[in-house]
């Protein structure tokens, strides 16, 4: 961004931070940090627990304090991973206070993952009278692949059935309504028509929007479900091919979307010719990558990695040029449950490397999480399941409050600094 640009944008916002000094319906442009978003374990490297090269995230910051202090803003941050982020339990605790502080958009992106055989977030659940075959990115090991935004792809030749997803919050009684649903799938002559519809409401949804890669379709009061009815029209169609749904309420706030593969590595989301061109049609403000963990179960893992990472970033860059993207590196854990993992330094070391030189924002669970050995910490307190890999419920709540903590850090001090800029063009 050039120093113009940036000083514009700048200006810009403090005007708006001094209007909001004068508005009671505004929101303090600050976030308070309650108790319960804190973390207490004593073995955690809480000093650590910042971002690294935050500079980066500037424009992301901007649009939040905008949001914060006056509304209007649609912001859609994208989380990519593995098995941690697929299970939903850190991202969820981040989205939901992220949403508390800046507005809830939507859900994000979700995949009908019980269909493909693999495990999935809980808080929706899917039903369908047709026989799906699911595959991901990390179980083909084609040097090129297709698979597009969720790293897993659907397909089925029923030429005639209903699919179901059902929005749920086990926290709360209810789930937030929608409005609104985009349908990722591949269009081709031999494609089934569909169409989407909620039965509770008695609505069939609107196609509004199209392009390459999806269709957006809107209903006209909010539901907590919606059904998509593909049908054969025509003998040339034999196929239905489905790569994820985004669900979103069209009002300001949040969109956090979390997308993670069983097993994924980096060197599996860049085979994938699809990934990066779907996820650029979210429009991304905030692209977040945590990987690491599976490179570090086998020696060769931190051998190619480093050419790997740059593999996937370089493709998610050149179809979403100048979008922040924040690297993490993975919490400690056991190598093949066997004892202390010796790869895991390495893995850490690597992505930290490819942050400073590539001038990308880094969040360090590694060494926040107490460095070398200490998922022995984590498994004692409960935090690390069986396996010694993956974390309990408990333990990936403690991760997602850390990291809304250093992203509110960074946000908190950026408003800081326009108070000061405010307070001196006052005088």
């Amino acid at each position: 961004m050039n120093q113009k640009k940036l000083r514009g944008i700048i200006s810009m916002c403090v005007v708006v931070f001094a209007i909001s000094q004068c508005q009671s319906q505004f929101r303090p442009p600050q976030v308070e940090v309650t108790e319960n978003d804190t973390v207490g374990y004593t073995f955690l490297q809480s000093d650590s627990n910042y971002i690294q090269n935050a500079s980066t995230l500037l424009p992301f910051l901007q649009r939040l304090f905008i949001q914060r202090v006056s509304g209007g803003e649609r912001i859609q941050i994208v989380h990519i991973g593995d098995s941690h982020i697929l299970g939903n339990f850190m991202t969820h605790e981040t989205r939901v206070r992220m949403q508390n502080a800046f507005g809830d958009a939507g859900r994000g992106l979700v995949f009908p993952y019980k269909l493909a055989g693999s495990n999935g977030p809980r808080d929706f659940t899917v039903e369908s009278n047709s026989r799906w075959i699911g595959n991901n990115c990390q179980r083909d090991q084609s040097p090129v692949s297709n698979y597009g935004i969720s790293g897993f792809s659907l397909e089925t030749t029923t030429p005639e059935g209903e699919t179901t997803i059902h929005l749920r919050d086990s926290s709360v009684s209810h789930a937030s309504p929608f409005t609104k649903v985009t349908v990722f799938y591949r269009k081709a002559p031999d494609a089934f028509d569909f169409e989407l519809f909620d039965d509770q409401t008695n609505q069939t949804a609107r196609r509004l929007i199209e392009d390459d890669f999806s269709s957006t379709f809107f209903f006209d009061r909010p539901v907590s479900q919606f059904s998509i009815q593909h049908k054969q029209v025509g003998e040339e169609q034999k196929r239905i091919q489905i790569d994820g749904f985004c669900i979103e309420n069209e009002l300001s706030g949040i969109v956090y979307h979390s997308i993670g593969v069983n097993g994924a590595r980096y060197l599996d989301f860049a085979r994938t010719r699809l990934f990066a061109p779907e996820i650029a049609k979210l429009n991304p403000d905030l692209i977040i990558i945590s990987m690491g963990t599976n490179e570090a179960q086998g020696e060769s893992g931190p051998k190619g990695l480093y050419q790997q990472m740059h593999d996937l970033i370089t493709q998610i860059q050149t179809e979403a040029p100048g979008v922040p993207i924040l690297l993490t590196t993975p919490a400690d854990s056991y190598l093949r449950r066997k004892g202390f993992n010796p790869y895991m330094p390495k893995i850490a070391s690597i992505i930290r490397r490819y942050a400073e030189e590539h001038g990308l924002a880094l969040w360090d669970l590694y060494s926040i999480s107490g460095g070398p050995q200490s998922a022995q910490w984590w498994k004692s307190t409960g935090l690390l399941s069986r396996d010694s890999v993956h974390y309990t419920k408990r333990g990936y709540a403690a991760q997602g409050k850390l990291f809304y903590l250093s992203l509110i850090e960074e946000y908190n001090h950026f408003v800081e600094e326009l108070a000061r800029e405010a307070s001196g063009e006052d005088e």
